[in-house]
């Protein structure tokens, strides 16, 4: 093998080595457009991180996680821009009622996150793994599934089904109401099947949050 061979396996090989070499952990964000149950659209801005769990030679693909999801919302009036981190959840929901902003959450804890203040977001009911919560004085507070006003039916979130290698389309973007759409018909399964089910008679419950004070939340 001449120098000029050798020199292009040497390239080769570090090239293999920096496609393996991708952070552990990566964020992939954008803007989405929501559409409420009274037929308004609003845009919240969505940051995911990612969690790499092996090799990758690029830099989405491999197998990955969704570890957290930062939500920032316009309540409006005086309460203007939220900004929320959820560890270890993602968002399926957000609706505003006589007032009120809601929300349910998918996924679970990791890792004692629930002991990270602020980051209780209350005892799983149901059997879809759902978490309802809602905005009290400028902060987000768990509430109880059986809590959520009835006219909250179904998701009007972009479920992250698939892989960071799809979603990282979407990165740095807005996604309109149709991309989440077509995201819904190549994605039917499971997205389909998610109702905001309230909890069963043999469910725990929670108290509403209106008894809960900001200083018990942890």
């Amino acid at each position: 093998m001449n120098r000029r061979q050798w020199a292009l396996v040497i390239c080769a090989a570090a090239s293999l080595l920096a496609a393996c070499g991708w952070d552990r952990y990566f964020d992939l964000s954008w803007e989405e457009e929501v559409q409420l149950h009274d037929g308004r659209v609003i845009v919240v801005k969505l940051v995911h991180r990612y969690e790499r769990l092996g090799t990758s030679f690029t830099r989405y693909g491999g197998r990955s996680i969704t570890r957290d999801t930062t939500l920032s919302l316009d309540a409006g009036g005086s309460t203007g821009l939220v900004t929320q981190l959820f560890k270890g959840f993602s968002p399926m929901f957000i609706g505003q009622y006589q007032g009120t902003w809601y929300a349910v959450l998918y996924g679970g804890d990791y890792a004692r996150s629930r002991e990270i203040p602020g980051q209780d977001w209350g005892e799983l009911e149901g059997p879809h793994g759902q978490w309802a919560i809602k905005l009290l004085d400028g902060k987000w507070v768990p509430i109880s599934m059986s809590n959520l006003p009835e006219i909250f039916q179904e998701p009007n979130m972009l479920m992250l089904y698939g892989v960071a290698a799809e979603h990282a389309l979407f990165d740095g973007k807005r996604v309109t109401l149709d991309e989440k759409r077509a995201w819904l018909a190549k994605h039917s399964l499971g997205y389909s099947d998610v109702r905001l089910t309230r909890p069963t008679a043999a469910s725990p419950k929670r108290p509403d949050a209106r008894s809960i004070s900001t200083g018990d939340i942890k």
